[in-house]
C-alpha cells in the first residue's frame, strides 16, 4: 500500500528554545541595542511601604520607548526597617540599575509588568533581557539569597558561576513555551564593596554572581526574592537591569587601569569609560592624575616660626 498524505510521518520535532548564550542570536534579536533602561522612577510605594502614597507599586519610567515597568508585590513585602536612610528609600534607579530593598529573613513574590506609559495598557515586547546581579549573602554560614524567575525562554550565567541553579522547571519544552522556571541561589559571601557599578562593566567576580534571562512575547513575568538564614538583621539590595556584559560587549572603565608611578586614579574612575578596551596608555590622561605627595612633619613649618 502506498503512503498517503501524512501517513507514516511522525510528529513534527519540537522547536528548540531560543539560546541566549548564542552571540548570533543576541545580535539577530538586537538584545544589546534595545536593552531596557533603568534610569528613572516615577512612583515608589512597593507593598504600600512608601515613601510615596497612592498605588502600591514601584514604577520605572521609560525603560523602553513609551514603556514603563511596574513592579507589584503579590505577597507581603518587608523592607529593611533598621536603617532610617535605607529601606524603601533604596528602592529606585541608580547608575543604570533597578534596586529593590529587602529585610533579611524575608521573601516576596513580585510581578513585573510592562505597560504603555501613555495609557497604562499592557505592552508586549517581542524579545527583552533582564539581568539580576550581586547574588551573594552575609557572614552567617547558613545565610542565602535566592531568585526564582517564572516565564522565561532562556537564561545565561557565567561559565564559572558561583550560583547554585535549580532548573528542573526549565525543560526545553517549558522554555520553548515561554514558561521556564529556575531558581538561582547564592553560594558566596559578599559586601557592598563588591557591588556592581554598571551593567556593562561587570568584574569577573560580579559576572559570576549574575544571571541574564530572556523573555519573549510577554508583557509581564514573575519572580520570587528570598533572604534566609541571616544571624543579624540587616537590609539587602537586589540589583537588576536590562542587558549586561554577560551577553553584550562590555565597557572598560578607568577603575581597571593601573596608573604609573607618580599618578593615581581620578575620583570618578569607576564611572569613566576608556576609549580603548581594555584600558591602555591612551587613556592615561582620562583615568589618572598626578599623585598628591603625602604631607610630612618635615614639610610643615612649626607654628612658632
Amino acid at each position: 500500500m502506498g503512503m498517503g498524505m501524512g501517513m507514516g510521518r511522525g510528529p513534527e520535532p519540537p522547536i528548540p528554545p531560543t539560546d541566549l548564550g548564542s552571540p548570533e542570536i543576541v545580535a539577530e534579536l538586537a538584545l544589546c541595542e534595545t536593552s531596557l533602561m533603568f534610569d528613572t522612577v516615577s512612583h515608589s510605594n512597593l507593598g504600600g511601604d512608601g515613601p510615596d502614597g497612592g498605588a502600591e507599586e514601584l514604577v520605572f519610567a521609560d525603560v523602553a520607548a513609551n514603556v514603563n515597568l511596574v513592579v507589584t508585590a503579590t505577597s507581603p513585602y518587608t523592607p529593611n526597617m533598621l536603617n532610617p536612610t535605607g529601606g524603601v528609600l533604596r528602592n529606585g534607579a541608580h547608575q543604570g540599575f533597578g534596586i529593590i530593598n529587602m529585610a533579611s529573613g524575608s521573601s516576596v513574590d513580585l510581578t513585573l509588568s510592562l505597560v504603555d506609559s501613555r495609557d497604562g495598557s499592557p505592552r508586549v515586547l517581542d524579545d527583552f533581557v533582564v539581568t539580576f546581579f550581586d547574588s551573594d549573602h552575609g557572614m552567617g554560614h547558613e545565610s542565602r539569597e535566592s531568585l526564582t524567575v517564572r516565564g522565561m525562554t532562556s537564561f545565561v550565567v557565567d561559565p564559572d558561576t558561583s550560583l547554585t541553579i535549580d532548573d528542573s522547571g526549565a525543560s526545553d519544552v517549558a522554555l520553548s513555551n515561554g514558561a521556564g522556571v529556575a531558581t538561582f541561589t547564592s553560594s558566596l559571601r559578599g559586601s557592598k564593596e563588591d557591588n556592581p557599578v554598571a551593567p556593562l562593566s561587570l568584574s569577573i567576580l560580579q559576572a559570576r554572581r549574575s544571571v541574564a534571562v530572556l523573555l519573549q512575547g510577554k508583557s509581564q513575568f514573575e519572580i520570587t526574592l528570598s533572604e534566609t538564614g541571616y544571624v543579624n538583621p540587616q537590609g539587602r539590595n537586589i540589583f537588576f537591569a536590562g542587558a549586561s556584559n554577560l551577553i553584550c560587549d562590555g565597557e572598560a572603565r578607568c577603575s581597571s587601569y593601573e596608573c604609573p608611578l607618580g599618578f593615581e586614579l581620578r575620583q570618578d574612575a569607576e564611572f569613566t569609560i576608556c576609549d580603548s578596551k581594555p584600558c591602555s596608555v591612551i587613556d592615561h590622561d582620562r583615568c589618572c592624575g598626578a599623585s598628591t605627595p603625602p604631607v610630612t612633619t618635615q614639610q610643615v613649618a612649626p607654628a612658632w616660626r
